[in-house]
């Protein structure tokens, strides 16, 4: 910290008047753009006055700072080529040179655009789902009687080719949002694959996993008929080539993953196979375009082996930000590592998530080149495991740091190796502070944490302004929207605290220099508390700690030689050379660019789905923030290269800039289109308990919904009436835990019924609609017991739902025990939600349960109240809303689905609730 002051003596010989220096810009750069400028050499004379800033002095400025930007431009166009590039689809199923069986996408488009368009909504229960099953079965069938035909050929070696198909009942806890969900599953369904070369290799098994089934209201392309066709087309390349060396591979089609991870939780607990099962590769897609990502991992070994795919896309980033929770969503690889203790890898589709979850997950809607490149990286991954790895003794770890380069090549360390690699880049910093290179003050080092502060903090009144306007949102329909809404101001704050800081008793190249050697202190002390947490997305840190380093050595090099060279002193001057910055930006600038891509691409969209209530504005103004400061720190000490008075201009352009961007996006971006649509959520349900026909519309974002509720309004000639979610919280069971986001807008639809229906029964009854409802979910107790002396009350509980599937049952209760697979998760009074998802023809299930009572003897007050809530299986896909015997639910979901305007995407639904005391 005291370099800094050494310089001092030989400042004040250069420069007497250092009471107005701070407005002299280091010359260098400003009298000869070709070689001051470039060389960031000191001039003995200034070229600017000390006391005023002509106009003319400005426009030769102004090329120093037209170079910088225009270098961080060309690294920020490089790293979004490379954040994006996908390999060119192959469409050939065999090489032509070499006649071998190789990775076709051509035929995994075959067969999503089979499952996702020509079967369609492939929802637990219903049609589609067993359609589904029977179209799997028939090309599993085919991949073998393929291999079976290369046998005959002579092919000799090839691998053992086994199927199963499982179905079976069963339950777990599902803790998510926050929230405790009991899961009951019946008649779940799971295809089952092997490959193998025959006893030996069957010891051990490298699992791969997709779901089949998709979610309400969507097709599923890529979540998740891709994975299913990429799971079926190394099928088909390795059925064809010679058997694993060491391992089996087992191919999981899983049938249930929507319904909260039923399927792969009776896989990896009841199925013969599962002890087999050493590692897992878990495949999924959120996202329709760019590379799949790494984004779980906890094995070394498997981390090492993915380091050998063709096109490596994954930072433990990813993995430590997923720990947190904050991404609200989850996959099969929770159920894996839970209940199998597997360690494995965990990969996604990610980009451009708008789609996902809506009717527009089509494969027209697939980039070209994701399924080659999600499909290449899970075949080498799948032959290496096979035929290198041992899979004995996997042990689970955290403590690995791994990141890709552009997707060029992988890096993979352990954390003791960081940590080494750490103290030394931070015994570095400290010896360029004794060799003089770096000059840290404490108002440089505290200015540069302020900035960052700044940075998060200022762009959040841009957040305020839209939300004043009415304009919330107006930056999601693309994702780097939210730099140009938000960037600008990020960018004054950070440069307030400079102006702020700017140490007018020392000349402009000293707050250059002390500046640019704050930012190293600051990212090396970040370093420091990152490592000694065991965080390993501290290579992030220390990424920025080298360079900051090595371009302070750069400098203290360049300055040095050009002191000796001009005949001076030994001592260097405090200066920053113009090439530093260049030094300085070339390599992390890129990289964070390359991240921050990622970032946004998961970010923006999610926006669309995380509440009402989520402040996203003010999220993507932090975001925002962390990335204009993050983008390239040297940029803070190039802010003082010309002096206050430049900087104030640059403030004062920021501010200008900033106001006229709020204005005219407030005014002219739609907050929704097309492609980048509002989710909104319509459940048409029927209470049986209080007679009521009910259209609930609730969205997921905190955008505009009143535009599409006057429309829905419109559409049924009825007011809506507002229902808060935390006051009716049993509104949205049917999709609880998402349910406590959404509160809703609320449409009485039995005059739009009575009006609209054929049925004379139903048209001229008096009655509730629902009271003419046939085959309505019902549940009994039978084998009614209570035990005087523990006070506690037994019985089983049955259901049955014919044509309804994912019950949910919800009830309050002090649970002594049940037949649930599940430790009772309270001793005392607690909430119970339950939900149940069945397979195709699932119409009912059981549970025992004994709770404790209160009174001595059991009254009407002592029996357990149930609330039911049954979706139905109609309205999805193909299906068209059908006319239920007296049901009441003529067209209206048909009518929504009918009506919805481009910007609305839907999940859809009709339902029944109803109050059982038993």
């Amino acid at each position: 910290m005291a370099a800094h002051s050494d310089a001092l003596p030989v400042l004040k010989q250069r420069h007497p008047n250092n009471n107005h220096q701070s407005d002299t810009p280091p010359t260098a750069g400003l009298h000869d753009i070709k070689d001051d400028t470039l060389s960031g050499t000191d001039e003995k004379k200034p070229l600017l006055s000390n006391t005023s800033l002509s106009t003319t002095q400005l426009f030769k400025a102004a090329p120093a700072w037209l170079y910088y930007i225009g270098f961080l431009a060309l690294l920020f166009g490089a790293a979004f080529q490379a954040h994006y590039a996908l390999p060119a689809p192959v469409s050939e199923l065999y090489n032509p040179t070499t006649g071998q069986a190789q990775f076709a996408e051509s035929n995994v488009r075959r067969i999503v655009k089979h499952l996702s368009e020509e079967i369609g909504y492939r929802i637990v229960g219903t049609e589609q789902d067993q359609e589904t099953q029977t179209y799997l079965l028939s090309e599993i069938k085919a991949l073998e009687k393929q291999a079976e035909v290369q046998a005959l050929r002579g092919v000799n070696g090839l691998p053992m080719f086994e199927t199963w198909v499982q179905a079976a009942d069963g339950s777990h806890q599902f803790d998510f949002m926050s929230k405790a969900v009991m899961k009951m599953y019946t008649n779940m369904t799971n295809i089952i694959v092997r490959l193998s070369c025959g006893p030996e290799c069957d010891k051990n098994a490298i699992l791969l996993n997709g779901h089949y089934d998709t979610t309400l209201g969507s097709p599923g392309a890529v979540d998740d008929a891709l994975p299913i066709g990429v799971m079926l087309e190394i099928i088909r390349i390795i059925s064809q080539r010679p058997a694993p060396k060491m391992n089996s591979l087992i191919f999981l089609f899983n049938g249930g993953e929507e319904s909260l991870q039923d399927a792969s939780h009776s896989f990896i607990t009841n199925h013969e196979l599962k002890d087999k099962v050493k590692a897992v590769i878990n495949l999924e897609g959120c996202g329709t375009t760019g590379p799949e990502i790494l984004f779980q991992a906890n094995s070394r070994p498997m981390v090492e082996a993915y380091g050998r795919v063709p096109y490596p896309h994954g930072t433990v980033m990813g993995n430590d930000l997923f720990g947190t929770g904050v991404i609200l969503s989850d996959t099969d690889f929770r159920q894996f590592v839970e209940y199998g203790k597997l360690t494995g890898l965990d990969m996604a589709v990610y980009k451009n998530s708008y789609l996902y979850h809506t009717h527009l997950d089509l494969d027209e809607h697939m980039e070209q080149g994701l399924p080659q490149h999600m499909g290449e990286n899970t075949l080498a991954l799948a032959t290496y495991l096979a035929d290198n790895i041992s899979l004995e003794d996997l042990d689970k770890t955290s403590s690995v740091v791994y990141f890709d380069v552009f997707g060029i090549f992988f890096v993979m360390y352990s954390m003791k190796t960081a940590t080494i690699a750490h103290v030394a880049l931070s015994l570095l910093a400290l010896w360029t502070v004794i060799i003089g290179a770096s000059r840290p003050t404490l108002r440089s080092v505290g200015s540069v944490f302020i900035s960052c502060i700044a940075a998060m903090l200022v762009p959040n009144v841009t957040a305020i302004g839209l939300q004043l306007l009415g304009s919330s949102m107006v930056w999601f329909t693309h994702e780097w929207y939210s730099l140009i809404i938000f960037g600008p101001l990020s960018a004054f704050g950070i440069f307030l605290v400079q102006y702020i800081a700017h140490d007018s008793k020392a000349s402009n190249g000293a707050n250059e220099l002390s500046t640019l050697s704050g930012i190293q202190m600051f990212y090396t002390a970040a370093l420091v508390l990152g490592t000694s947490v065991g965080l390993a997305s501290s290579y992030f840190l220390a990424m920025y700690s080298l360079f900051a380093s090595v371009a302070l050595i750069y400098n203290h090099q360049r300055v040095q030689a050009r002191s000796i060279g001009s005949g001076g002193q030994n001592a260097v001057t405090a200066t920053v050379d113009y090439g530093t910055y260049f030094v300085a930006s070339a390599i992390q600038t890129p990289y964070f660019t390359y991240l921050a891509f990622s970032l946004l691409d998961l970010v923006v969209p999610l926006t669309g789905r995380t509440g009402v209530d989520a402040p996203v504005d003010n999220v993507m103004a932090v975001i925002t923030g962390f990335g204009t400061f993050s983008f390239s720190p040297a940029i803070m000490a190039f802010a003082h290269r010309f002096g206050r008075k430049v900087l104030m201009r640059i403030l004062i352009g920021l501010a200008v800039a900033q106001l006229a961007i709020l204005l005219i996006s407030a005014a002219t971006l739609p907050v929704y289109d097309t492609m980048h649509p509002k989710r909104v959520l319509v459940q048409h349900l029927r209470n049986l308990t209080s007679g009521e026909s009910l259209l609930h519309v609730a969205h997921a974002d905190p955008g505009p919904i009143l535009p599409y509720v006057a429309e829905v309004e419109a559409t049924f000639d009825a007011k809506a009436t507002f229902r808060s979610g935390s006051q009716h919280p049993n509104d949205w069971n049917s999709v609880y835990p998402f349910s406590q986001f959404l509160d809703s807008y609320v449409i009485d639809t039995t005059l739009y019924i009575r009006a609209h229906t054929t049925n004379k029964t139903i048209a001229n009854s008096d009655k509730p609609l629902t009271e003419l409802i046939e085959d309505a979910p019902k549940l009994v107790a039978e084998n009614i017991r209570y035990d005087p002396v523990t006070g506690v009350r037994s019985m089983t509980v049955l259901c049955t739902h014919p044509n309804y599937i994912w019950t949910v049952s919800s009830f309050d209760a002090e649970v002594v025990s049940w037949s649930l697979n599940i430790p009772v998760p309270s001793k005392e009074q607690f909430h119970y939600v339950v939900r149940n998802a069945g397979g195709y023809r699932s119409d009912g299930w059981r549970l025992d349960l004994s709770y404790r009572v209160e009174d001595d003897e059991v009254g009407e007050a002592d029996r357990l109240r149930v609330e039911l809530t049954a979706i139905e299986t109609e309205g999805f896909g193909k299906d068209i809303e059908r006319e239920l015997k007296g049901s009441g639910d003529i067209g209206v979901l048909r009518q929504i689905v009918k009506t919805r305007p481009d910007y609305v995407t839907l999940t859809y639904f009709s339902s029944v609730v109803s109050t059982f005391h038993l």
